[in-house]
C-alpha cells in the first residue's frame, strides 16, 4: 500500500472513531438525535452540524447541502450520521443502530452501522461496528 493511500485510510478510520463517539455522546445525552454532519475543510478543519429536521429529510437535506459544497471543492471529507432502525440477518424485528457514511474527496468511502440497545438498568450496550466500503454520494461528481 502506497503512503498516499495508507494517510488516506488512516484519516478514514479517524472519522469512524469520531463520528461514532459524536453520535453516542447525542444519543446517551437526548435518547435519539437528528441527522448530522462533520465536515473537513481543505485545510483540515472540522465543523460538526446538524439537520434542522430528522428523517430522510433531514437526510436528504445534508447530502444535497454536501455535494454542492464539494462540487466547489471546499472539502477534503465529509460524514454524515443518523438514527435508524435496521433489520439484522436472520431477525424478525427491526433494531437500533447509528448508522453514518464517511467520504473522502479522493473518493474513498465506507458505511458504519452500529447497532444499540438499551439495557434493563437504562444504559446503552453497543455491537461492534460493522464497517463496509461503500459508493460516495457526496463526491461522485468531483473525482
Amino acid at each position: 500500500m502506497n503512503n498516499e493511500r495508507h494517510e488516506r485510510m488512516g484519516e478514514l478510520s479517524r472519522l469512524v472513531a469520531l463520528v461514532l463517539d459524536v453520535a453516542k455522546s447525542a444519543l446517551e445525552e437526548q435518547g435519539t438525535f437528528l441527522p448530522g454532519s462533520i465536515a473537513v475543510d481543505a485545510a483540515g478543519k472540522y465543523a460538526i452540524g446538524v439537520a434542522p429536521h430528522g428523517g430522510v429529510n433531514g437526510w436528504t437535506l445534508l447530502t444535497t447541502a454536501f455535494r454542492q459544497r464539494a462540487a466547489a471543492e471546499e472539502l477534503r471529507a465529509v460524514v454524515l450520521y443518523r438514527d435508524v432502525r435496521v433489520r439484522e440477518r436472520g431477525a424478525s424485528e427491526d433494531v437500533d443502530a447509528i448508522h453514518a457514511v464517511v467520504e473522502l474527496a479522493s473518493g474513498e468511502a465506507v458505511q458504519v452501522f452500529q447497532i444499540y440497545r438499551k439495557n434493563d438498568a437504562g444504559g446503552i450496550v453497543y455491537d461492534k461496528p460493522e464497517i463496509e466500503q461503500a459508493t460516495s454520494v457526496i463526491f461522485v461528481e468531483s473525482h
